[in-house]
């Protein structure tokens, strides 16, 4: 510390003494008189007893490292680049399990009545020909479709009512004797006239669907074979 206040000393007196010579030279060149010799005797005095005294002194040590700077702000975002070049075609992936082989189970019926039909008490209604029976699973004679393999089967129904029949038919689906739908034409003054339901289920293998006729109702057809019971098989399970 010492040293340093020292140093400041003799740099501040130096420039003093550069100060009043400036000044002296500048009296001489105006043509100043007396003062100009005793000053420049002063100053030439001052400045030789000094000469030691202003030489320059050891270098000193660095400073310590500044706080840094901010953040500068973002830029612009600049205009979007070329598109680059497609790339090659990557390298062949690997082979998928082997998946489970499809159904090849074709399962479908369609069948109907010539003649009409009137029971005492329900039941069963049997159908005398089949537009298709495919996988030969419907029985005609006892009207029992039986489900070769389990899945989801598709059925429809369709009723006709006659104009000269007594009464207009009510006919239930049953599944294994459970009733699933109806399909009732019941009402309405149109001398002919034709209802239809139908619905997606689901079978087992051996299970069983038919129609019956409720007691008292009558299933009324011609030869144009207006009423019909159908389904097919949409997926195995």
């Amino acid at each position: 510390m010492q040293k340093i206040l020292v140093r400041t000393s003799l740099l501040l007196v130096c420039v003093m003494v550069y100060s009043h010579v400036s000044y002296a030279a500048m009296l001489a060149t105006r043509g100043e008189e007396a003062d100009n010799g005793t000053f420049q005797t002063e100053s030439s005095g001052v400045s030789s007893s000094n000469q030691g005294m202003c030489e320059q002194g050891e270098r000193g040590l660095p400073g310590r490292d500044g706080l840094p700077g901010r953040d500068g702000r973002d830029g612009l975002i600049g205009p979007k680049g070329d598109a680059g070049p497609t790339g090659s075609i990557g390298p062949r992936g690997l082979t998928g399990e082997k998946g489970e082989p499809a159904s090849t189970t074709k399962v479908a019926f369609s069948v109907t009545r010539k003649t009409s039909l009137k029971f005492k008490e329900t039941r069963k209604i049997p159908f005398e020909s089949a537009f298709a029976n495919i996988g030969n699973r419907f029985n005609l004679a006892s009207g029992t479709f039986t489900a070769p393999v389990s899945g989801f089967y598709y059925i429809v129904i369709n009723i006709h009512k006659r104009a000269d029949a007594p009464n207009a038919p009510f006919v239930f689906l049953k599944h294994n004797g459970k009733l699933v739908l109806s399909v009732d034409e019941c009402c309405g003054d149109d001398p002919y006239d034709t209802a239809s339901n139908s619905v997606v289920l689901k079978l087992n293998q051996g299970d069983d669907l038919w129609l019956e006729l409720v007691e008292g109702r009558m299933f009324s057809v011609t030869v144009n074979k207006e009423s019909t019971f159908s389904g097919f098989l949409l997926y195995e399970m």
